[in-house]
């Protein structure tokens, strides 16, 4: 689902391919997604999370999107199992909260590639204006449809109806337009292969795919399909009565399969052009991958969709001012004017910036307040990382039958801060590096706040609904 989701944010302009998505640890009232590996980023590019399959970004683009207007577009590219209504998958749906069938997969994949081949052979020569060719998708599927009415059984492509007797496709809003198609096929082309296929780059002839696996909750069954200029290849792998089976993947048991069969198939010739109309070259800042904004120092051109001319600019740069060593922030209470310089940073919030340097070692922290400096403020020092903002929170027994502690968990800019720590009012300690706090509480609701050693404060409310 999840190439589905960044084409959908792509094709409406919410989103540009390689826009930082945050990767940290991530509660959604009870819903706490994980990655695969059960690490964190920091942030992502969108592009790169998506060809990492990465789960707390794509669940983040979810409530970016919203599950209504997702559902509506997975219906829109011919998916019929979801029936019930978005509130009851949430934002599970990306992480296969609903079902899907494999066929139905591949319909979809196949739509998107044949709307992508269409719109570059129209614009090629005369034909209709790129607003009806956004409804490529539709039209594709409704030629598909009527060349196998014969057909007994599902037809491919054959959209789902609506109740006034339209297809749901004909909304323009669930459109992927081409330029989207394109990105997130080119996104896909970047997933590593199986350690059968290590080096295949290497290897002249070697086919150019865009691919995707899964697996399924419980290893019950694992899938992986891949879409090239000519062919849609998708293959199941499991036991025909659901049982699970440890170790199942698509990565491990579909994957290799996939690339077998493709080798088999005759060449797919070049790869899908990248269309001449709705796309636009535009700025972008390279730390961000957002549209560049003033304050961006280091910026890049790159294909975009012409929506996404509209989308947010960059809000990771900031302007900090230093003194003339470039050593220490300063402001007006602490510095004359001439000893004050102005200078743009790319600066993360704190829960972010504390993963992202850990995989980033060329990040650049803010430097900190000269002695005598007080901090205007302006950029949060530190933030919580758990608990989450009106945390419903379940506190387990050990296996003695006692109530077990709470681990709220703080973010801060400095390496070196310290952080008092106090529950309901009452200071219960500090600590100095890792900044987690041992609690234990009782039912009800409570407040954490945490202050640094530079007067900076956060507090976060939080309720205890009970033990487990």
């Amino acid at each position: 689902m999840k190439p589905f989701l960044y084409a959908g944010l792509l094709s409406s302009g919410e989103l540009l391919p390689d826009a930082l998505i945050p990767d940290i640890p991530t509660r959604f009232q009870g819903f706490r997604p994980e990655n695969a590996d059960f690490s964190y980023s920091g942030a992502v590019p969108a592009g790169d999370a998506l060809a990492r399959s990465l789960n707390i970004p794509a669940v983040r683009m979810l409530q970016m999107y919203k599950e209504e207007r997702f559902l509506i577009l997975l219906r829109s590219l011919g998916f019929t199992t979801f029936t019930k209504p978005a509130s009851h998958y949430g934002l599970s749906l990306i992480l296969g909260g609903g079902e899907a069938t494999l066929w139905e997969l591949a319909q979809a994949y196949a739509s998107m590639a044949r709307a992508l081949t269409e719109s570059q052979q129209s614009a090629a020569g005369p034909g209709p204006g790129y607003r009806d060719r956004e409804s490529s998708i539709r039209q594709s599927a409704d030629r598909d449809s009527q060349s196998r009415s014969r057909v007994s059984g599902p037809r491919i492509l054959d959209p789902p109806v609506s109740g006034s007797g339209q297809s749901a496709i004909d909304n323009r809003q669930s459109t992927i337009s081409p330029p989207a198609i394109w990105l997130t096929y080119e996104a896909l082309r970047r997933v590593n292969r199986p350690e059968t296929e290590t080096g295949w780059q290497y290897f002249g002839g070697a086919p150019e795919v865009a691919w995707k696996t899964g697996t399924s909750f419980g290893f019950r069954d694992a899938w992986a399909i891949g879409t090239t200029p000519r062919y849609v290849v998708a293959v199941w792998a499991g036991n025909a009565d659901g049982e699970g089976r440890p170790g199942l993947s698509g990565i491990s048991s579909a994957a290799p399969l996939l690339f077998d069969i493709i080798r088999l198939l005759p060449p797919s010739g070049s790869w899908f052009a990248r269309p001449e109309e709705g796309m636009t070259f535009a700025e972008v800042c390279a730390a961000s991958g957002y549209r560049a904004g003033p304050d961006c120092t280091d910026k890049k051109e790159i294909w975009i969709p012409e929506t996404g001319l509209r989308s947010e600019a960059c809000p990771y740069h900031t302007v900090v001012t230093l003194d003339t060593s470039g050593t220490w922030r300063v402001n007006s209470s602490c510095a004359s004017l001439c000893e004050i310089t102005a200078h743009s940073w790319f600066v993360l919030p704190p829960a972010m910036e504390y993963y992202y340097r850990m995989r980033n070692p060329s990040y650049k922290t803010l430097p900190p307040f000269r002695d005598g400096c007080a901090d205007d403020m302006q950029i949060a020092s530190m933030e919580f990382v758990y608990p989450p903002r009106d945390a419903r929170i379940f506190i387990p027994r050990s296996l003695q039958g006692q109530m077990m502690s709470m681990l709220p968990e703080i973010a801060h800019r400095r390496r070196n801060a310290v952080i008092y720590w106090h529950l309901d009012n009452k200071y219960i300690g500090m600590t100095r590096h890792i900044h987690q706090a041992e609690v234990r509480v009782g039912e009800g609701e409570h407040l954490i706040t945490a202050v640094d050693d530079e007067g900076f404060t956060v507090s976060r409310k939080f309720f205890c609904i009970g033990t487990l």
